[in-house]
């Protein structure tokens, strides 16, 4: 079998065909290995999708640490002042390096 991108020799008569839906062509000989089929990959639709949020979590941040949470703050976290905790994404937390500042959530 062979795969070719749209711009390869061998697939240019069908990306004049195809145009810009064209994804590959693939050329692969049959069981008997006496004929061989060309196959295409179109694109026939294109959709923007929308994503669930993560979890949040609690991030505890000390008073004194302004530039941590400047970046809390750019970052779309949200200041809790009833329980003196950042709220934020896990997966945000985590890439800032907070994972061992996560607390648990209070009932």
């Amino acid at each position: 079998m062979k795969k070719l991108a749209p711009s390869a020799r061998g697939a240019k008569g069908l990306t004049a065909q195809y145009g810009g839906q064209l994804v590959c062509v693939r050329h692969r000989l049959d069981e008997t290995g006496t004929k061989r089929i060309t196959t295409v990959e179109l694109i026939v639709s294109e959709k923007l999708i929308s994503r669930r949020p993560g979890p949040t979590v609690d991030v505890e941040v000390r008073p004194q640490e302004k530039q941590l949470q400047a970046k809390l703050k750019a970052a779309g976290g949200k200041w809790h002042d009833a329980e003196a905790v950042w709220s934020i994404r896990r997966s945000t937390a985590i890439a800032l390096g907070l994972k061992s500042r996560i607390v648990p959530r209070r009932p």
